[in-house]
């Protein structure tokens, strides 16, 4: 007799953040802001890799990575762009059309 067992972990344990849904509107506002309403459909080549902690004043970002350049790009819920930055050990604020190229080609 075989006897197969599943592993669960609630949200509330501690090892598993909750779920929570990808949030694709800041992606698709900085594409568009930045390259125009046709460009929304580029948010298709990203994918939604979560969400990090951003400077303090900000809260949250979501953090997408792109598909084909394997590059990521932070974004809070605007739509502004942030970096990494070794020096302040933290998201900084970054050009919103230069962060896009990067993450683009």
């Amino acid at each position: 007799m075989r006897v197969l067992r599943t592993v669960t972990a609630s949200s509330d344990s501690g090892i598993f953040p909750a779920y929570r849904p990808p949030d694709w509107v800041p992606l698709q506002r900085a594409l568009t802001t930045v390259f125009g309403i046709g460009a929304v459909d580029a948010a298709a080549s990203f994918w939604f890799v979560g969400y990090v902690r951003g400077p303090a004043d900000v809260g949250e970002l979501r953090l997408y990575e792109h598909s084909g350049t394997r590059r990521q790009v932070a974004l809070d819920r605007d739509g502004g762009a942030y970096s990494w930055s070794e020096v302040f050990d933290q998201y900084v604020r970054t050009d919103d059309e230069s962060t896009l190229i990067a993450a683009l080609v």
